[in-house]
């Protein structure tokens, strides 16, 4: 047995048992470092032990191994999707405490074993996911309808920027609550000063990015011509703003091509202001 094997075998208890568990999202995969194996993972909104009847209803992970080939399969092994229940033999994670120093209780993990049964139905789970499904909009000021994605914790929906049409992302409050008071705090903050906002946002990004954007050009082409501060700025197109909570917000904008279609990133916060300007891919 492969050291990944025994490692992530360590875990779990040994006892197998059945669960019913109601899924959010899809299965996604990764893998760390120089392991072999990818470990496939699921979250769960609740499950129901049926030897005991127990609902535990508490967001869960299941979780498993596969290989590289198995990765790249759209089944993953198990073929598990969002918003369903199925019927499993799983092993629970055993209680441990985190690189935070907090206990996290036993089962907070499954590793799953095999799938006896999909699309099943149990009385309370389908109450939870009835209630899952139900629609939570907000309507902030200089938005249209805001909708939360309850797997992301955030609303997103269409925007104005200083006249400019934008998409619009607010984190929700926290443990778990389908607000976003403190995100809309920051947003009209930003949104009744966005002009103001705008220049900082575009002059910052400038001083900081407007050479890089004018060595990417000479690498195209070696007679171009030098990419100054206030093109840049100029040049730079509103795509998206996104507020967490704290105060700290990040503006994306369209490049215009300086860096070949990627993304400018200008980050701040609205008590302390703007403190750094990126672009990624």
């Amino acid at each position: 047995m492969s050291q990944e094997k025994e490692r992530f075998m360590q875990r779990f208890d040994t006892i197998q048992k059945e669960v019913l568990v109601l899924t959010e999202g899809g299965t996604s995969a990764s893998r760390w470092g120089e392991n072999k194996l990818y470990e496939a993972s699921v979250t769960a909104l609740a499950f129901v032990d049926v030897a005991t009847g127990d609902l535990i209803e508490d967001k869960c992970y299941l979780e498993w191994q596969l290989t590289e080939k198995e990765c790249n399969t759209s089944e993953k092994i198990f073929n598990l999707q969002g918003k369903t229940i199925y019927r499993l033999k799983v092993q629970e994670s055993l209680p441990f405490s985190n690189s935070y120093g907090e206990e996290v209780r036993r089962g907070k993990y499954l590793w799953v074993k095999e799938v006896l049964e999909r699309s099943c139905h149990e009385e309370r789970l389908d109450v939870i996911l009835e209630e899952y499904l139900k629609p939570v909009v907000i309507h902030p000021e200089g938005c249209e309808e805001l909708v939360l994605d309850k797997s992301l914790g955030m609303f997103s929906g269409d925007g104005s920027w200083n006249g400019e049409s934008c998409q619009i992302n607010l984190d929700v409050d926290e443990n778990g609550a389908e607000t976003a008071n403190d995100a809309q705090d920051t947003l009209k903050k930003l949104m009744d000063k966005c002009k103001e906002w705008d220049e900082k946002a575009r002059k910052y990004a400038a001083a900081e990015l407007a050479e890089c954007a004018s060595d990417w050009a000479r690498d195209e082409d070696d007679n171009a011509e030098e990419i100054t501060e206030e093109e840049f700025a100029k040049r730079m197109v509103i795509s998206e703003i996104c507020v967490t909570i704290g105060g700290n917000f990040e503006i994306f904008y369209d490049d215009d091509n300086m860096f070949w279609g990627h993304v400018i990133i200008v980050s701040g916060n609205i008590e302390t202001g703007i403190d750094d300007a990126t672009m990624a891919g």
